[in-house]
């Protein structure tokens, strides 16, 4: 067969091309071995993270049962796996996503009520709403998320890893004014928005009686700014439960409900931000 002069230089100019991508794999292989090492493996990854947090809840006398921390070691592999297809968190080493996710969702769980039904506003990738579950598996946990993907796969981690939670894909400003409108005895919510619209958008959903927490930082100006929203709610400043940690000042600032809510807030969330009460 009588191979043309152009037809060789194509054949050369592919073979060169495959070895460059080639080279690239390899070099791209090198550079992640040197700068990231032997990546965990699932089972790995839960084990050591099975470990840390376990030390971590004793230290602070919360002691896990073996059932719990696997329960967390699970979710945490869950969170892992989606987070590198879609963002749902910017904490994912192990240590950090033990404390600042785990442990400080669960650290206010004592104080909940028996049997209390809760919803966490804007739950993302399912904290504090999970942890508290986990550790409280007498609570009737709803985790209230507007984003479909997030609202999937806080169900779908749950359920892999044993946990009893309803997810639930809605607005908060909405679900306040239907069936949702006083219906838990708990609100909780981490680091969704300002004090003042987190107020107007969770205190609705609370009954008389019932309790709002808000995951706070620096808390001070924000609580200040509130005053008035939380006045107009029929809520009040109960306590402030600060976090033991160094790597942290997360503080749980704990209202309680002593009125019904006006008919008219929550407001469209467009209003709420815009002109917040």
């Amino acid at each position: 067969m009588i191979v043309s002069r152009e037809t060789c230089l194509v054949i050369r100019a592919i073979s060169v091309v495959g070895s460059a991508v080639i080279v690239n794999r390899a070099e791209r292989g090198r550079h992640q071995k040197l700068f990231h090492g032997k990546q965990k493996t699932g089972h790995e990854m839960s084990s050591t993270f099975k470990k840390t947090i376990t030390e971590i809840f004793k230290t602070h006398d919360m002691p896990l049962s073996e059932k719990q921390a696997a329960q967390m070691a699970s979710y945490y592999e869950s969170l892992v796996a989606a987070n590198a297809r879609f963002n749902l968190t910017a904490i994912t080493g192990e240590k950090e996503a033990a404390l600042l996710h785990f442990f400080d969702s669960a650290f206010a769980a004592p104080i909940l009520p028996h049997n209390a039904a809760v919803i966490d506003v804007g739950s993302g990738a399912g904290f504090p709403a999970v942890p508290l579950a986990i550790v409280r598996e007498d609570l009737r946990v709803t985790a209230l998320e507007s984003a479909q993907k997030k609202c999937r796969f806080i169900e779908d981690a749950a359920q892999k890893a044993g946990v009893r939670i309803t997810a639930l894909c809605a607005r908060a400003e909405e679900y306040a004014n239907r069936e949702g409108r006083e219906a838990f005895d708990v609100c909780v919510s981490r680091a969704v928005t300002a004090l003042p619209a987190l107020a107007e958008l969770c205190v609705p959903l609370v009954c008389v009686d019932g309790l709002f927490l808000a995951y706070k930082s620096d808390y001070a100006k924000e609580l200040a700014a509130a005053k008035n929203a939380l006045s107009l709610l029929g809520a009040g400043l109960k306590e402030r439960i600060k976090l033991p940690l160094e790597e942290t000042s997360h503080t749980v600032l704990v209202f309680q409900k002593t009125k019904e809510t006006p008919r008219k807030y929550p407001r469209r969330y467009g209003q709420i931000k815009k002109t917040p009460l």
